[in-house]
């Protein structure tokens, strides 16, 4: 059977040790363990070598930017004029300089992957009051699909949890500067750009519930696909034209596949709505957590028809959900069900460990006879 290369076992192994440490122990964040945490994932995605999903892809991209694309292409993208370049300005700028500078492409990957972490485990230590927790709920196995697969998506999503603290200070300009640097790493960031209005929407345990419901209910008639004109006609046409691109795509453009993953989301928002109250009387701001967290569920119920939506749109909002509301369900409630829920999630933990190494990580490059890194 196929096994995670030794480094993920350390660091998976690591945090389970720092977490129940943190919880049980010490009963409050340790920046230590964070740090530990940090050096370790950069150093095990960042000069990895054709490991993830997408790497063939950016490594053969790394060179033909600087070929085909002039950093005059790169400057029109950032103003959202026309031109021939179709990935977005901020990652072309980054390769580009790296290869005019004649370093090789795992300086690249070294680069988004600090970048990542740096701004999803600043926000995870400022605003959870058990971050190796919710890094666990990062590593397992959300750091192996965005920040070692679709490096542009998990770029785009760092930025776009780190402008929540200028959600928190409402701070708009802040939040829009943000927001335009996430759409120079992706697209898709463009759905965040609500998050700043829906913080504020009251809800409680009876209302998730049926937001919930209503976007279950509403996947098979893909009301989705009546925005598509009047977005393309109020936005840029590579945003636009992306939109469109997906609506009808062969191979993602199918349903959501029913399976572990739908069984894990109803325990997650079982858990949201049994322990609603308890976090929001506990948590700073986790009403704030909690709205982004069922806007992100009730978008990928509600794109559920159409397979790289529902993937790919609610992809910030979704760390909300595991990262802060469930981290921080943990620190609100109190003993027996403290004990219960972190027993929960541990068990989830390494029953995906397995499962994803046996499955995607193997074939990823991750696995103890693929996986190679440039450190060693």
């Amino acid at each position: 059977m196929a096994i995670l290369h030794p480094i993920f076992i350390i660091i998976f192994l690591f945090l389970a040790f720092a977490s129940y440490w943190e919880i049980f122990r010490l009963e409050k964040k340790q920046s230590i363990f964070v740090w530990i945490a940090g050096i370790l994932i950069v150093a095990a995605v960042g000069f990895r070598l054709n490991a993830g999903a997408d790497y063939p892809i950016y490594k053969m991209l790394f060179s033909g930017f600087a070929i085909y694309t002039s950093y005059g292409d790169v400057f029109d993208k950032a103003l959202f004029r026309q031109n021939a370049e179709e990935i977005e300005w901020i990652f072309v700028l980054i390769n580009k300089l790296v290869f005019d500078f004649g370093f090789p492409f795992y300086i690249v990957t070294f680069i988004m992957a600090l970048i990542a972490v740096s701004l999803k485990f600043t926000a995870i230590y400022k605003n959870v009051a058990f971050p190796t927790l919710a890094l666990m709920f990062y590593f397992m196995p959300i750091m192996f699909f965005e920040d070692s697969g679709q490096m542009r998506q998990g770029l785009g999503i760092a930025v776009c949890v780190a402008s929540f603290k200028f959600i928190k200070d409402r701070n708009l300009f802040m939040f829009l500067l943000c927001m335009y640097i996430a759409l120079g790493f992706h697209k898709t960031s463009i759905v965040f750009l609500p998050a700043y209005w829906i913080v504020k929407i009251p809800l409680n345990s009876k209302r998730i519930f049926w937001i919930l419901v209503v976007a279950l209910l509403s996947s098979p008639f893909e009301l989705y696909r009546l925005g598509g004109g009047i977005f393309g006609s109020i936005a840029p046409d590579d945003l636009s034209g992306a939109y469109t691109g997906y609506l009808d795509d062969r191979y993602y453009g199918t349903e959501v596949e029913t399976g572990l993953n739908d069984i894990v989301k109803l325990f997650f928002i079982g858990i949201l709505i049994k322990y609603d109250k308890e976090a929001c009387d506990e948590v700073w701001w986790y009403e704030y957590m909690r709205n982004l967290a069922v806007f992100g569920i009730a978008l990928f119920y509600f794109f559920r028809s159409n397979q790289i939506f529902a993937i790919r749109l609610p992809g910030a909002y979704m760390f909300f959900v595991t990262m802060f509301c469930m981290t921080s369900i943990v620190y609100a409630v109190k003993g027996r069900a403290r004990q219960i829920l972190y027993l929960g999630f541990m068990t989830y933990f390494v029953a995906m460990f397995f499962y994803f190494g046996k499955g995607n990580g193997a074939k990823g490059g991750f696995s103890s006879d693929r996986y190679t890194n440039a450190l060693w």
